[in-house]
């Protein structure tokens, strides 16, 4: 019924038990010291208050942030950003605070598809920003969910180009090195090779005037015989180590057969080697990273492992390739597993892998215990 002045009574007012309840559990949450900092929309914009009191005041430690950090509401418009954000896209805070983050994304249905899945569950993904003068970096966006009803969702940016510098720098240094060991390959057969086989001339010379020679001279000419076999021989395994002429010839499989037999011939460790059907040739640099990450990991498990066998498999699933070396040594520690994973603490072999692999979309991991340590590769092959 109304009033005198055509209001509801009290009677007549339907409380919202949600909003009640929604209210309860903020305080309760206030009170437990679960919140640090409010958005509240204010006529001049969005504005971040941080509680008295709290810990870790929200709008100064993510003022003082290097890291690019905003908030977004439901529909992805920014209502609140830092400067690091404003200094990394180098446009003004103003300039970007009302705006849509889509319309700083060059991709726009990567940016949707990105924001779709944030407002489900805490997400990333990496895309290109536009900056100012229309020039674009990448970057890497975290997605996470601020409030219940997910009118709020904050993003973290991180800047990727120091990082995909490194990853060019590394990429560079990998292929010069494969040029060079090319060539000193070539060097080694061609130069090292041609002086050998003069020097074996000359010592057939000897040999023919053997009559002529005394019995300490006679050794001494047959002695070097030997030694002129044994040095070609090492020449010739070391120039096939630093480049296997096989794989241009005809590919990684017989490079690897090749490579494999040797190594347990000079190592006495007993390998199988399992490639399935669907390996074929791949490209140039694709079957140099294969080689020599399959050469590391056979090196690893001669000098650290102690094992007297060890297991290669190749195997094509879909775009992907995946290798998986093994051996059944005493197993890698924790503590040294976990410096392998870490950027920065790997060893140079180590390091050497992940980055032939990571020009290829792939990845490297590592299992061990007591009975023996399995490093699986994987990378991308269409």
């Amino acid at each position: 019924m109304d009033n005198e002045n055509g209001t509801k009574t009290g009677a007549e007012i339907e409380p919202d038990f949600d909003l009640i309840d929604e209210t309860e559990q903020t305080l309760d949450a206030i009170r437990r010291g679960m919140v640090d900092a409010f958005v509240v929309e204010e006529s001049e914009g969005h504005r971040v208050y941080a509680l008295e009191g709290a810990d870790l005041p929200y709008s100064a430690l993510v003022e003082r942030m290097h890291q690019g950090a905003a908030m977004l509401n439901r529909e992805g418009t920014m209502i609140y950003c830092n400067h690091a954000l404003a200094d990394l896209l180098g446009i003004p805070r103003e300039g970007l605070i009302g705006h849509s983050l889509r319309d700083f994304v060059p991709d726009p249905a990567a940016y949707e598809r990105l924001l779709g899945d944030a407002l489900a569950t805490t997400c990333e993904g990496e895309m290109m920003l536009r900056c100012a003068g229309d020039n674009v970096i990448p970057a890497n966006l975290s997605f996470t969910i601020l409030s219940r009803d997910k009118s709020a969702i904050g993003v973290l940016f991180t800047d990727l180009r120091q990082q995909k510098e490194q990853v060019e720098f590394a990429a560079r240094l990998q292929t010069l090195q494969d040029e060079e060991r090319k060539r000193i390959a070539r060097e080694l057969h061609d130069s090292a090779g041609q002086l050998l086989s003069a020097i074996a001339i000359n010592v057939g010379v000897l040999r023919e005037q053997s009559d002529k020679l005394n019995p300490v001279a006679v050794k001494a000419v047959s002695d070097t015989e030997i030694l002129l076999d044994q040095v070609s021989s090492e020449i010739r395994t070391i120039s096939h180590l630093l480049h296997p002429p096989l794989l241009d010839a005809v590919g990684l499989v017989s490079a690897l057969r090749w490579y494999v037999d040797g190594f347990a011939e000079r190592s006495k460790i007993t390998v199988d080697l399992n490639i399935g059907d669907g390996v074929g040739r791949f490209s140039e640099d694709m079957e140099i990273a294969i080689f020599r990450i399959i050469q590391e990991c056979l090196t690893n498990v001669h000098r650290h492992s102690g094992s007297k066998s060890a297991s290669i498999s190749l195997h094509r699933e879909g775009d992907r390739l995946l290798i998986k070396v093994g051996d059944t040594g005493k197993g890698i520690s924790m503590e040294k597993r976990r410096e392998l994973m870490e950027k920065g603490r790997a060893g140079i072999g180590f390091i050497g892998m992940r980055e032939r692999l990571r020009q290829f979309g792939g990845s490297l991991d590592v299992q061990s215990q007591e009975g023996g340590t399995v490093v699986t590769a994987m990378l991308k092959v269409a």
